[in-house]
């Protein structure tokens, strides 16, 4: 009979794999980890050599292995098939690291767009300086037999999905001016995201000077309100505008249950 004293019981094994006993005993019945010895009794008994091979089935557990390949793997295991597994692992991760980033990107650009609505007044008109920014823009939508608001969002859902953009709320729109004053401004041209630069037929540019900077809180249908309110600014500035105006939305469903609480910037281009 093998010296108990040279072994582990289940619930001292568990304990410094940081595990609960039955995940041992699942485990033991699957056959894939088994205790290196049975008691007269039926008690599990593991050694301490145990603990590397139960460390490899946590991490591969980490790594996205079900149970039934990490048994699969254990039987079969050898330096070549370990290192196919190294680098089919590698890959899975790097992909994993690219979404934990995405979302952290997407994460950061909600923070700062909701800081910077919550920082101004909703009825807050003036001039900021912005640099140079490149824009991905959808297909010319200006014009659409179909103007509907289901339409909208079909081009919409397409463009986020054909350039994998993670951070849908970072997609504006771009509406002309003189459509703008024709009260028309569900008349969209465009959607788009401000990226880095790379080459894409679909690219435009938003050149670096002086925009009218205004804020609507509330609901998208009574935009022209402020709107109006903007133009009227500008036109009592004598402020000759741009092509189009540019819109930002900075609190939406995500971050705000009732419309009235929603906040949308707008950037008109001052020549």
């Amino acid at each position: 009979m093998k010296k108990k004293k040279n072994y582990l019981t289940a619930g001292e094994f568990a304990k410094i794999c940081g595990v609960a006993k039955h995940v041992l005993f699942h485990y033991d019945e699957i056959h894939l980890f088994q205790p290196a010895y049975r008691d007269e009794h039926g008690y599990r008994y593991y050694s301490y050599h145990q603990y590397d091979t139960f460390l490899v089935i946590t991490n591969l557990k980490k790594m996205g292995m079900s149970l039934s390949a990490i048994r699969i793997y254990l039987k079969q295991r050898d330096p070549q098939m370990f290192l196919r597994l190294l680098d089919e692992k590698y890959a899975d991760i790097d992909s994993q690291i690219a979404q934990l980033e995405s979302i952290k990107r997407m994460m950061n650009w909600m923070q700062q767009a909701t800081t910077s609505a919550l920082a101004h007044q909703h009825d807050e008109i003036g001039v900021v300086t912005l640099p140079n920014a490149t824009l991905l823009c959808s297909k010319d939508m200006e014009n659409a037999t179909d103007r509907s608001f289901a339409n909208y969002m079909e081009e919409y859902i397409h463009f986020v999905k054909e350039h994998h953009i993670a951070v849908q709320e970072s997609v504006g729109t771009m509406v002309r001016i003189e459509n703008i004053r024709k009260q028309d401004n569900f008349n969209f041209s465009y959607l788009y995201q401000i990226v880095a630069e790379y080459d894409h037929q679909q690219l435009k540019k938003r050149a670096r000077g002086n925009y009218l900077c205004g804020w609507h809180k509330g609901s998208y249908q009574y935009i022209q309100q402020t709107y109006d309110k903007m133009l009227a600014y500008a036109d009592n500035k004598g402020y000759v505008l741009g092509e189009f105006a540019y819109e930002e939305y900075l609190i939406a469903d995500i971050a705000q249950r009732e419309e009235d609480g929603y906040v949308t910037k707008i950037l008109l281009e001052i020549l």
